[in-house]
């Protein structure tokens, strides 16, 4: 059974530079199909379609989603089902993030290839904005009828409705 981990994100707004992206960085390799988990030490989330893996040994990867995911950025957060094989757990381009609302769980996003990229390219994209993330394994779901009698409360409460000036 696939390890469940959710990464808690802050992204931000990036800059389009797709010439940051042009210079052949003599220190990283072709793109991956897969990253092991065991090396990925954080996450970072630059926009709706783009997120950034910190792996070991200072190399980063660049993962452009394979469309936008609506609300990713907004909600900085998302969970992801991790591939467990023979030797190690990995996230693979054939896999999904799913986006955490505040309502609960949003779009299931594809993820594409993980490119290589510098740590100075992945500044740039970010702007100096993002806050770095690290997996924590989530929780399993408490069914409705086993929350506190607050929490359900919160949950059951009508949305405030504001009357026109």
């Amino acid at each position: 059974m696939p390890a469940k981990y959710s990464a808690v994100l802050l992204g931000a707004a990036a800059l389009s530079l797709p010439t940051a992206f042009a210079q052949n960085d003599a220190n990283h390799s072709e793109p991956a199909r897969c990253l092991s988990m065991a090396s990925v030490r954080s996450t970072r989330i630059v926009d709706d379609g783009t997120v950034l893996f910190y792996h070991g040994r200072g190399r980063v990867y660049v993962n452009r989603l394979e469309r936008q995911c609506v609300g990713l950025a907004r909600e900085n957060k998302f969970t992801y089902r991790v591939q467990t094989g023979a030797r190690h757990s990995r996230l693979c381009a054939t896999d999904t993030i799913t986006v955490i609302e505040r309502t609960g769980r949003g779009l299931n996003c594809d993820l594409g290839m993980f490119e290589p990229i510098s740590r100075e390219q992945a500044d740039i994209l970010l702007g100096g904005h993002a806050v770095t993330s690290v997996p924590v394994e989530v929780p399993p779901e408490v069914p409705p009828e086993q929350r506190a009698p607050e929490a359900r409360a919160f949950e059951e409460a009508p949305a405030p409705t504001v009357a026109p000036p």
